[in-house]
């Protein structure tokens, strides 16, 4: 508790001008203590969403009178921390030092240097070298004295939490490599005669406790992962299967269904091991994680899922500084607030309501209850009889370091991994790209386990010849065709001249057209947007399709939540005001989108073949490389 004559939260914000819709989030994000810590350290307040520098500089001001001053060592240390919160939202777990420095002398700190010196002594960031190990004439590599040779663009800085994620990715790897069980005399004779599964798939997982596979670019990649997994169940393996994201469960349980085996979200596997929050459904803590239940939800799918902020909201919102340096918040700002304590709490309130009260399952036991004051020991969650057994996971390439960390760790001894995923598409919506990077970096200490110190991967097997496959193997390579003339209308081009044009189309393809000409349902094809927000972003395209359809059953999607999974028809709307955007990773996951027909309503104009040209992929700075050369 503040003291009785410190001034309260409320009191702070007030007398720095600040709105009063700040006060909640601002103790959302600092705790009950909120009022004493920013007393104490003003530019705190930096750590709520939508606060920028400026604005935290005139709070400090009038926190602290005329002591508040640039140079400050609290100012360093919340800045370097806002610029690296900033740069998580792009993907990056770590920055260049000199990236920073250079951000930082725009802030206003005379010495850059000294002030990210400072920072780094007294903050939750740590240093580390990303030189890349210089191979000699003979082949072998030096990797140098770390960090004490690391020149200053070779010197990295990052966010504990994201260095202990990433450094827990690499521990995993070696985890797994090391502790692989036989998976059964069965194995040997998986069947491999469809066309979605290969002898070196089979080969590779039973010879390896972690394998890579680079799903290739056809409309079957899903379907291949799928597959894989009812083959090793049917061979008598206890499998697992996960999906990277929403949108790729959704689709793996459309490819699963009417088979003993469901999918899993990251969450929903955590929790039937007893690891982490049971965010979504609670497991059966003695399940096999996979097997269908009575109660399973048939399409891995929950309300909330529809009605999720697309990752682009949090961008929306600052907070200014007024002309004498007093705080001020925008209202879109409040949209992106406390972020992490929402979900948190959210998974207080998304607890299985069929779940047993423990109260009530004492009452009904009572040999369970002791009138001693020792609490009986939960019974440790199973996993699967027999052991071994196989946790395959698509759409690996959307999930982000901290997820991986959780989800590797969590994976029983012995088990064997398969991370499945397209590196060419964009990566995770969190910070990381931890499959790209498993996917890219050699390691001379995973040389005990692999003959060139990579970690096992296997390329998935092409599938058969399809516009949309054809389309997606010239994307890749940087190039855009134009479209062949296909009777079948498997993909089809719409220019369009400005976003009401494009949504009108949009809308017409996805309620008139594709229905009638492919006999699809509406929850067979998904309209996606670039973005949420915009004359053609995906709320207005959702709008316009209930209006259309008379439902409220449809909703257009943003590219992020789209990525990962599958439909059997898409149309992807890129209008001229999302050209920015458009990367050549993006444009090639945006057309893997649809497994029979794709529409693309084209408003971008040149763009479009400019970036597919010329932007490959946004780069993300990540420490795993770092991580696995030094393991």
């Amino acid at each position: 508790m503040t003291e009785p004559d410190a001034p309260s939260l409320d009191q702070l914000l007030a007398a720095a001008g600040a709105p009063g819709d700040l006060a909640p989030r601002v103790a959302a994000t600092l705790g009950e203590q909120a009022a004493s810590r920013l007393a104490g350290d003003p530019w705190l307040i930096l750590s709520v969403p939508g606060v920028r520098p400026e604005a935290a500089d005139g709070f400090a001001r009038s926190v602290l009178g005329g002591t508040a001053g640039p140079q400050d060592p609290r100012r360093a240390r919340a800045v370097l921390g806002w610029l690296l919160d900033r740069a998580a939202l792009d993907g990056h777990t770590a920055q260049p030092a000199d990236v920073l420095c250079s951000a930082l002398g725009t802030l206003g700190f005379g010495d850059p240097a000294g002030a990210l010196h400072a920072a780094l002594e007294e903050g939750d960031m740590l240093a580390f070298s990303n030189a890349a190990e210089e191979e000699d004439e003979d082949g072998s590599g030096d990797s140098g004295d770390g960090e004490a040779g690391a020149g200053a663009a070779d010197l990295m800085i990052i966010r504990e939490r994201y260095a202990f994620a990433e450094e827990g990715v690499g521990e995993a790897v070696q985890r797994l490599l090391a502790t692989p069980e036989p998976l059964g005399e069965d194995w040997e004779r998986l069947d491999t005669t469809g066309d979605r599964i290969h002898s070196e798939l089979r080969d590779t997982v039973g010879a390896y406790g972690l394998t890579l596979v680079a799903t290739a670019p056809g409309i079957a990649k899903t379907a291949q992962i799928a597959g894989f997994a009812e083959a090793a169940a049917a061979a008598g393996v206890p499998v697992a299967i996960i999906g990277g994201n929403a949108a790729s469960v959704r689709t793996l349980n459309r490819e699963l269904g009417g088979t003993e085996l469901t999918v899993l979200s990251i969450q929903e596997y955590l929790a039937s091991l007893g690891r982490g929050e049971a965010e979504e459904k609670a497991a059966d803590a003695t399940a096999v994680p996979g097997q269908r239940g009575p109660a399973a939800d048939s399409d891995g799918d929950s309300d909330s899922d529809s009605d999720s902020d697309s990752d682009d909201s949090a961008a929306g919102g600052s907070a200014t500084s007024t002309a004498d340096g007093s705080i001020a918040a925008t209202a879109e700002s409040a949209g992106a607030s406390t972020t992490a304590a929402a979900q948190t709490d959210a998974s207080d309130e998304s607890a299985d309501p069929s779940a047993p009260d423990p109260a009530e399952a004492e009452a009904a036991d009572p040999a369970s209850s002791d009138s001693s004051d020792a609490e009986a020991e939960p019974p440790a969650p199973e996993f699967a009889e027999p052991q071994p057994g196989l946790v395959v996971v698509s759409a690996a390439h959307q999930i982000d370091a901290e997820s991986l960390a959780a989800l590797l760790d969590a994976v029983p001894e012995g088990m064997r991994v398969l991370l499945a995923g397209d590196p060419a598409e964009p990566g995770p919506a969190g910070p990381g790209q931890p499959f790209r990077d498993l996917i890219d970096t050699r390691s001379d200490s995973l040389m005990a386990y692999t003959a060139d110190g990579r970690v096992p991967r296997v390329r998935a097997a092409d599938s058969e010849p399809h516009p949309l496959t054809d389309l997606r193997f010239a994307l890749r390579e940087g190039e855009l065709p134009p479209p062949e003339n296909d009777p079948e209308k498997r993909l089809v081009i719409v220019p369009v001249r400005d976003a009401s044009e494009a949504v009108a189309r949009a809308v017409q393809l996805a309620a008139d057209s594709i229905p009638r000409t492919f006999g699809l349902a509406p929850d067979d094809i998904q309209v996606v947007a670039i973005r949420a927000t915009g004359d053609a972003g995906a709320d207005t395209l959702t709008r316009a399709l209930r209006e259309r359809l008379g439902t409220e059953q449809v909703r257009a999607l943003t590219a992020r939540e789209a990525l990962g999974g599958t439909w059997p028809a898409a149309v992807v709307v890129l209008d001229g005001p999302s050209s920015g955007s458009l990367t050549r990773a993006l444009v090639y996951g945006l057309c893997g989108l649809a497994e029979r027909h794709l529409s693309i309503v084209h408003g971008a104009g040149s763009a479009l073949p400019q970036a597919v040209a010329n932007v490959p992929d946004r780069p993300r700075h990540t420490r795993l490389p770092a991580v696995l050369r030094d393991l």
